[in-house]
Formats: structure tokens, C-alpha cells, sequence
């Protein structure tokens, strides 16, 4: 009897596969009815029935591994109900649909005409219904207007969505209800709710939550590892068990070390922040949901925030001229500038200046035959994050036409002229966090000095390998695609 059950879910669960073909054929049955009583379309009118019959024993198909794959269980019994006696009404309709068509064709009477255009129109019915409750049950009652935009929720008269809600005062902060809780609502509960009991586990309230599901438990108060909550999360995301599945948006990793410490401080459903332990890698992690900004650079602020929109017809001017501009992804107004070598460098980038002194924040000069006075133009460049000099003439001169750039962060000037004291005029760049100044003047003492009034900042100058006793080769590390 229990090998009978299984073998029954396992074919019920084919039921998905199959219930996209009465859809599809059965949305292209009516498709064709209409666009066949049309002179153009009129010799498309002989498939209709084949489309229809299709589109009814399809119905048939998926309505009984439908039928099937409920006996696995798990599921709101309302909406079950609901689903399945639609399901059955659209079989009932899409066969009567097929039946009205063909004697239609061989009785041409208004009263069999008038039936057969009925039941196309409740046949559509029955199936709208039936896939918006098969989709609730699978997804959760609130997928549709889950992502809704707020000027649509409100034609709809559904409330408006104000997103996360930030955290004013973390000390007096819930830790379950304020941080806990929508994670879960988040990620957990679209599978585990009133409405759809994913393995009989309900995580919407704290009563569901403590009950767990048919494997028992589902975290140890003290124990994140022995809680089956960390451990589905922890396993391969190929996983049959791993949560959330495949295919489902997953939990970040401050996330997933939220729970952890929710678990480890004895999973308290009623205590504050300041109740309990507190470490320094979940407090930065606190501070984020207190304030967005909180742990990020100014760099990735200003990324962030975004800038005005660059004139078309002025980038649009300069790839005429050669120059390689683009935006740094689609949706972003920050331009990413590359001049080539051959080009007439100083002149152009003094034009950029002007045109673009607030969109440009990554600019390549490499290889170019750029001078020290050639870059006094960068000092328009306020939001420039990233520069490119390797392999050019510049000395420790050029260097001080970046001292106003307090947003660098990445800059390459291997190959360069730049030696110890050109690495000075950098020291108030409070962004930089990496300098790439292999064969260059610069020295490990200068760099190490550089390295100590800036602690973020990693000076790259390469490093040497002695070989034998006699013979020192210099080995270069590889810079990235990204740089």
C-alpha cells in the first residue's frame, strides 16, 4: 500500500509538465475561432476542432495528475478544493466546447452557434481560474501582486508596499520580530504558509514556526548546526533538500548568519538587541539593517546614489572621434572612458573635462603617450574611481594633479616614471585601496611608508624571487580583467 502511494505522487508529479499543453491549446483553439470568421484567416476554420479536442484530453491528462499529485499533501485545503473543481469544470467545458463545434459544422444553427460560443467563453473562464488558484498553491496567494508596482496596488486598491523597514533604534529592536521574521517572509514563506505547507512546515507565525513540520523540529534553541533550518541552508543548491530550492531567490550570507546567531543565542522570540550576545561581525551586520549606507565606502555610496544623466549626442561626438565611452551597466548613468593611444590624448581629455566632469568615474589611459602636463584636466574629474596610467611617460609631477580626487580607489602606474615622492602627493586619498607600482621608482620602503599613514590602501610593487645565489628574477602578478 505504501509503494502504491509513492508510485501515485511520483506520477502526480508530472502533473506541472502537463498542464502547460491545455493552456496552449486550448487558448489557440478560440485564437483560431476568431481570426477563422475572418476572409483572410477562413481557411484556418478545420483546425479549431483538432485544436480543441487536443487541448480537452490534455486537460483531462493534467486534471488527473493533478488529482494524484494531492494525495502528497501539503496544501491549503480551501484552495485545493478550489483548484481542483475548477480543473474538473474545465475539462467538462473544453469536451463540450469540442462536442458544440463539430455538430455546429454539421448543423448550422444559430441556437447550437450561440451554445458553442458559451462554453468557449466559460471554458476560458474555468481555465483562468483554475491556473490562478494552481499558481497560488504552488507560489504562495500573494505572487501576483508580490512585485506590483505601487502605482498599479493602488488602481487595485491594495495597500501600498513601503519596502524594508529600517531599524531606528537597534538596542530596542525584536530580534525575531524586527530581524528574524523577514528573512523568513522574505525567502521562507511563499513555500511555508497557511496556504501552502511545503513538507507540513508553516514559518508565517510563531506558533507554526515552534511546531515545525513532518521531519519534527526544525532549529535547536543553542544549536545552530544541529537545526535542520541551518543545514538545508548550508546543503549544495543541486540539493533535493537544499533550502530555499533551486530556482527560488537564496539567502545571502548575512542572512544566513542572522538565523545562526538568532539559533546560538537560544532562538528568543521575545527578547531585544541589548538582551543579547552581540558580536562585531553581527553587529556590522545590525548596523546595516539601522542604515543601508552603514559598512559601505564612499565609493560604493556614490556608485550607488548614481549621477545625472550624460548628453547623448556628446558621447555620441566622441566615439566619432575614437574614444571607446560607455555606461558602466545599462541601468547606470556613470561612464567608463578608454582613449587610445593613437589619439590625440590631452586635447581629448581636456574636452571630456568639460563635457563629462560629473558622469566619468573609470578612465583608461594606458600605453598613451600622455605627459605630466597632459593630466592637469583630471582634477575636474571629482567622481573618477578608477585610473589607468601603466606603461606611460608620467612622473612624480603628474601626481599631484590626483590629489583632489578623494574618490579614487583603484589606480595602475606600473611601467611609469613615478617614484617615493610622486607616492606622497596620493597620502589624502582617503578612498585609494589599491596601487599597482611595479617597475616604477617607487621603493618597498616608500611603499611601506604609504602603506602606514594609509591602512587601506595595498601598494603592489610585485615581488622578487631569489634564484641560485647569483640570479634574481622578478616575478609581476597578473592584473586582472576587472582592472
Amino acid at each position: 500500500m505504501e509503494q502504491s502511494g509513492d508510485f501515485i505522487v511520483f506520477l502526480g508529479r508530472f502533473h506541472p509538465l502537463f498542464l502547460h499543453l491545455p493552456i496552449g491549446f486550448l487558448v489557440l483553439g478560440v485564437l483560431l475561432e476568431l481570426v477563422s470568421r475572418t476572409e483572410k484567416y477562413g481557411s484556418l476554420k478545420p483546425a479549431v476542432g483538432f485544436t480543441l479536442l487536443l487541448g480537452a484530453i490534455s486537460a483531462l491528462v493534467a486534471a488527473i495528475l493533478g488529482l494524484m499529485l494531492a494525495e502528497d499533501g501539503g496544501y491549503s485545503e480551501d484552495l485545493l478544493s478550489t483548484h481542483k473543481w475548477l480543473g474538473i469544470a474545465l475539462v467538462v467545458f473544453s469536451f463540450g466546447a469540442w462536442i458544440l463545434y463539430e455538430q455546429k459544422e454539421k448543423k448550422q444553427t444559430a441556437i447550437l452557434n450561440k451554445a458553442y460560443l458559451g462554453t468557449l467563453a466559460l471554458m476560458m473562464v474555468f481555465l483562468g481560474g483554475a491556473g490562478h488558484y494552481g499558481g497560488s498553491l504552488t507560489h504562495g496567494t500573494t505572487y501576483l501582486t508580490q512585485n506590483m508596482p505601487n502605482g498599479l496596488r493602488k488602481l487595485a486598491g491594495l495597500p501600498v508596499q513601503e519596502g524594508p523597514k529600517l531599524i531606528t533604534n537597534l538596542n530596542e529592536a525584536e530580534v525575531f520580530s524586527d530581524i528574524i521574521h523577514p528573512i523568513l517572509e522574505m525567502r521562507c514563506n511563499s513555500c511555508h504558509n497557511e496556504s501552502k505547507k511545503k513538507g507540513e512546515l508553516q514559518m508565517h507565525t510563531v506558533e507554526a514556526l515552534m511546531k515545525g513540520g513532518e521531519n519534527g523540529d526544525i532549529f535547536v534553541p543553542g544549536d545552530p548546526t544541529k537545526s535542520m533550518m541551518i543545514q538545508r541552508v548550508h546543503l549544495p543548491e543541486l540539493d533535493e533538500e537544499h533550502m530555499p530550492p533551486k530556482g527560488k531567490t537564496q539567502l545571502t550570507p548575512e542572512q544566513i548568519a542572522l538565523l545562526e546567531w538568532w539559533i546560538g543565542e537560544g532562538a528568543p522570540f521575545d527578547k531585544k538587541v541589548a538582551e543579547v550576545t552581540v558580536s562585531s561581525d553581527i553587529d556590522d551586520i545590525l548596523q546595516t539593517l539601522a542604515d543601508p549606507n552603514a559598512n559601505k565606502t564612499e565609493v560604493e555610496i556614490l556608485l550607488a546614489d548614481g549621477t545625472t544623466p550624460p548628453d547623448g549626442e556628446k558621447i555620441n561626438a566622441f566615439k566619432s572621434k575614437g574614444v571607446m565611452i560607455k555606461a558602466l551597466s545599462n541601468d547606470s548613468n556613470w561612464l567608463q572612458v578608454t582613449i587610445d593611444k593613437n589619439l590625440p590624448v590631452a586635447e581629448l581629455l581636456s574636452e571630456l573635462a568639460l563635457a563629462f566632469p560629473d558622469q566619468v568615474t573609470w578612465l583608461d589611459l594606458k600605453e598613451t603617450p600622455i605627459t605630466d602636463e597632459g593630466l592637469v584636466s583630471l582634477s575636474n574629474f571629482k567622481h573618477l574611481t578608477r585610473l589607468r596610467l601603466e606603461k606611460t611617460g608620467i612622473t612624480d609631477e603628474a601626481m599631484a594633479h590626483l590629489q583632489g580626487l578623494y574618490y579614487l580607489e583603484f589606480l595602475n602606474i606600473y611601467g611609469s616614471k613615478v617614484g617615493d615622492p610622486g607616492l606622497e602627493k596620493l597620502s589624502e586619498l582617503r578612498n585609494l585601496r589599491r596601487l599597482y607600482a611595479w617597475e616604477t621608482g617607487v621603493t618597498p620602503e616608500g611603499a611601506k611608508q604609504l602603506e602606514e599613514k594609509m591602512t587601506q590602501l595595498d601598494v603592489n610593487l610585485g615581488f622578487e624571487v631569489q634564484v641560485l645565489d647569483s640570479l634574481t628574477v622578478q616575478v609581476l602578478p597578473v592584473v586582472q580583467k576587472e582592472l
